[in-house]
């Protein structure tokens, strides 16, 4: 028999959740869908698998300031959490995504960035979740039953979200959007960060 046994996990894979408080839920949320209506010129329902998105640089608009601080300081943390030195990150990428009943978003990642992420406005039950996918293709050859699902052994794994959520992960997972199983539009602003100033402070040969 053995007198100790342990599971020793490396190489984790994170995916961040921040809510905010809920006095600025209300008032963030209405300011951003105000402006992605009139900017989408969105006037009533999506049809059924419609969606629109908007251009990428809302975070130079100053209805987007205050998330924006809300998203750079949140990757701030990430980096202290992941014990990196502390370093400048930009929003290199900002935009609005408005899906329609049944529309949905298939697997993809954000090459050249460090994080990504969304914040949630609109979340219709039916259309509250974002699904993540496990990088290691080579983990699926072999798939034995289990005995319960879990992040242990699954390959995909679903994330609930909700107006003022605040979801961040490594632009190289993968990730996707089951279709809205509702009949209400669903609606995220989702952006890229980079470390700014990279080539300089942070590419350069470590030996």
């Amino acid at each position: 028999m053995f007198a100790k046994s342990s599971a020793l996990s490396f190489f984790p894979t994170f995916v961040w959740v921040f809510d905010l408080s809920p006095e600025e839920v209300e008032p963030l949320c209405k300011k951003i869908e105000q402006n992605i209506t009139s900017t989408l010129a969105i006037d009533g329902q999506l049809g059924r698998g419609h969606s629109i998105q908007s251009g990428t640089k809302l975070h130079q608009q100053p209805d987007f300031k205050d998330l924006c601080e809300r998203v750079e300081s949140a990757a701030q943390g990430i980096l202290e959490f992941l014990e990196h030195k502390p370093a400048p990150l930009k929003i290199t990428g900002c935009w609005a995504n408005v899906s329609g009943p049944s529309d949905h978003h298939k697997e993809h990642s954000h090459p050249n960035n460090f994080l990504s992420g969304a914040y949630y406005v609109k979340t219709p039950k039916g259309g509250d979740s974002i699904n993540f996918h496990d990088p290691r293709a080579e983990a699926q050859v072999i798939a034995p039953h289990v005995t319960e699902s879990s992040t242990k052994n699954s390959s995909t794994v679903i994330v609930e979200v909700q107006p003022g959520r605040l979801v961040l992960f490594p632009a190289w997972l993968r990730h996707s959007v089951d279709p809205n199983r509702s009949q209400e539009q669903r609606m995220s602003i989702s952006f890229n960060l980079m470390f700014d100033h990279f080539a300089e402070e942070q590419s350069p040969t470590r030996f």
